[in-house]
């Protein structure tokens, strides 16, 4: 009994002083832990800090790049400007940042840096982590600018998004540019129109749509053509899967081309009529469903030196740039042509390969993604542009689409790239 209670009583003791053990060898383990912990919250803060101050070190070089009729003070001084507001609404925290901008040798360059605090790194013995950023855009002289905005005039645009009814907002964003474009640089700027929806309302030679004959001009509702001639911006041929004028899906019968006319959805070619085309962006009303695919088809052949619209540059005019700019507020609702089923997935399978052929053709893609909640529609759009770093544009509940198309217009004033 005696032996009995001793052992008890030992086993009582190693209880206790393994209970210490564990605690001591618990609290030296728990401070690694923590400081890697630390360091990951603190690795995600710098990341974010990173991206945010280059954002807007790069908006305040193309603000400085952009500002032509400026002096050379007065263009940095823009560009610091603009870099303080656009790193103002990154809440940093009250930092202080350090900057600086430069134009020399047609470039602009700019760099910045703060000092991060950090939080749990702090117990390893850190109190900042440097932010730093650097950017150089070229200014190459006496470019022109072909533009064709393609833009969504599905009936989904009627709907309000902060207060706006979304196509009004997108009329007077896109009226904006075009006039202060063509303000400062009217002999250099030519704007064309692809309003699309379900259909585009066109006027071609006959001798490009199916089933007409004759001499003379067609206008009037198409679809897209055939695959894969919906995908290039080859001339039609003779050959009726070659040119437009197709049927509607079955799908969507019941949308006719009527309303087309009085609602003045109608493509308009390059132009320097820039009262032609605020005209119709004043007139143009929304109408049915959504066939992203077949405005990206019309903005591709707008653009493109082959028949039938042949108001843009060639290819190998070097002093030429070429820049669509992609709207829409919503998903691929139209059926496409394919080499397989006409359905939806085909029309956004075109869309990629649209972009990747315009892209390779010389075209700087810009797209803006306008208060979409499909995530797979977003990023389609985001791969559909040159650079998704500075060409991609996303407005949500709340944003202004004012902002998106403001900073479409400083690239194209500027006639930049992001250098590094």
């Amino acid at each position: 009994m005696i032996l009995r209670k001793k052992f008890a009583s030992a086993l009582g003791r190693f209880a206790v002083n393994e209970t210490g053990t564990m605690a001591i060898v618990f609290a030296l383990s728990t401070l690694p832990m923590l400081l890697a912990a630390g360091a990951a919250i603190d690795v995600v803060r710098y990341s974010s800090a990173q991206t945010a101050l280059q954002a807007a070190l790069d908006a305040g070089a193309l603000a400085a790049a952009a500002s032509t009729n400026l002096s050379t003070p007065a263009r940095i001084a823009m560009g610091e400007s603009n870099f303080d507001i656009n790193l103002a609404s990154a809440s940093l925290g009250g930092v202080s940042v350090s900057r600086s901008f430069d134009l020399a040798g047609g470039k602009v360059t700019g760099s910045a840096s703060f000092d991060l605090p950090v939080s749990l790194m702090q117990l390893a013995g850190f109190t900042t982590m440097p932010v730093e950023a650097e950017t150089e855009i070229n200014i190459p002289g006496n470019k022109k600018a072909e533009i064709a905005l393609v833009l969504d005039y599905s009936g989904s645009m009627t709907e309000v998004l902060s207060g706006q009814v979304k196509y009004v907002a997108m009329r007077n964003a896109a009226k904006n540019l075009v006039n202060e474009l063509a303000g400062s640089n009217p002999t250099k700027v030519k704007f064309g129109l692809v309003p699309f929806s379900h259909h585009v309302w066109v006027t071609l030679p006959k001798e490009h749509v199916k089933g007409e004959t004759g001499a003379g001009m067609w206008t009037g509702c198409t679809q897209d053509r055939r695959s894969p001639h919906n995908v290039t911006d080859e001339t039609p041929t003779s050959a009726a899967p070659t040119q437009w004028g197709q049927p509607i899906a079955d799908e969507h019968k019941d949308y006719s081309c009527g309303p087309y006319v009085p609602n003045k959805l109608i493509v308009k070619p390059l132009t320097d009529d820039f009262a032609a085309i605020n005209s119709q962006l004043d007139a143009m009303v929304p109408y049915a469903w959504t066939h992203i695919a077949l405005g990206a088809e019309f903005g591709y052949h707008l653009l493109s030196p082959n028949a039938p619209f042949d108001e843009g540059a060639s290819y190998s005019d070097t002093t030429t740039q070429k820049i669509m700019v992609l709207l829409t507020d919503g998903k691929q609702t139209e059926p496409a042509f394919g080499p397989g089923p006409r359905d939806v997935a085909q029309g956004e399978e075109n869309l990629k390969t649209i972009c990747e052929k315009a892209k390779a053709s010389g075209i700087t893609v810009m797209s803006i993604a306008y208060n979409i909640d499909d995530a797979a529609t977003v990023d389609r759009l985001r791969n559909c542009t040159t650079d998704p770093a500075k060409d991609f544009f996303s407005v949500e509940e709340g944003e202004n689409i004012a902002k998106a198309f403001d900073a479409i217009k400083q690239q194209i004033t500027a006639q930049i790239r992001i250098g590094k």
